[in-house]
């Protein structure tokens, strides 16, 4: 009695006879004598993708992080992928996993978070040489998305909005600074030119005189007063007091 084995494109065969490795065989298509003792074990060498749904790890303070992961491997030799493990896609799954902890145990969770985009690269190199070594080749393993509980997650939201508050105040303050810092200089400049000193207060009824938008009245200091009977009989403002 025989049975037909076909090999195909993609696909590498392992030969066995008698329970004993003989070597690995192409594209084809083989019978088998079912008393013969001879075996063939075909092994997938296309990308195949991987899946790691709901992982919980901890970051360096101690915060839960549920991840979802992806990524994608293949198989490169397919002696060392049966032989060295028992299954080589769990295999690279734990590899993965442990890559994930190792990743989020050196990061806070504000930093993992923020990160987890970049850290495709990190992950990829951590798995890699694992897989390596039962005939591997891992093409990347990246964080598909990554979430806290509800309870975390609303503190954290809290502590982001604390934060933005904060810098918003510390905007507002240095602006009020640098406002008083600015009338402190103008002070100082109207101080020491008194002309200049007039001729402002002179601008600002005017303006007042405008919006008032009929007869205004103003109570004047003596020393204004004077200033404007100058310029009403001179036509210039009388010379400063040295």
């Amino acid at each position: 009695m025989f049975t037909t084995i076909t090999v195909k494109q993609f696909q590498r065969g392992l030969e066995y006879r008698n329970g004993r490795f003989v070597g690995e065989v192409g594209p084809g298509r083989y019978r088998l004598w079912a008393l013969g003792g001879r075996e063939i074990t075909v092994v997938d060498m296309r990308e195949q993708s991987l899946q790691i749904a709901g992982q919980e790890v901890l970051t360096a303070d101690n915060v839960p992080v549920r991840l979802n992961v992806v990524g994608r491997f293949r198989v490169t030799d397919a002696t060392r992928a049966i032989h060295e493990v028992t299954s080589y896609h769990s295999a690279v799954y734990e590899a993965a996993q442990l890559a994930c902890r190792q990743a989020a145990a050196t990061r806070t969770a504000e930093e993992f978070l923020a990160q987890r985009t970049a850290l495709s690269e990190e992950l990829t190199a951590a798995t890699a040489p694992r897989a390596a070594e039962f005939g591997v080749q891992v093409v990347s393993v990246a964080i598909k998305d990554a979430t806290l509980g509800a309870v975390l997650r609303a503190a954290y939201e809290a502590k982001l909005v604390a934060e933005q508050k904060g810098q918003a105040a510390l905007i507002e303050a240095r602006h009020q600074v640098a406002a008083a810092r600015a009338q402190a200089n103008a002070a100082r400049v109207l101080a020491e030119n008194p002309v200049l000193l007039r001729q402002r207060e002179i601008e600002v009824l005017a303006k007042a005189a405008e919006r008032g938008g009929g007869n205004t009245f103003v109570v004047l200091p003596q020393a204004v007063g004077e200033l404007l009977r100058g310029i009403a009989v001179t036509g210039n403002p009388p010379p400063a007091e040295e």
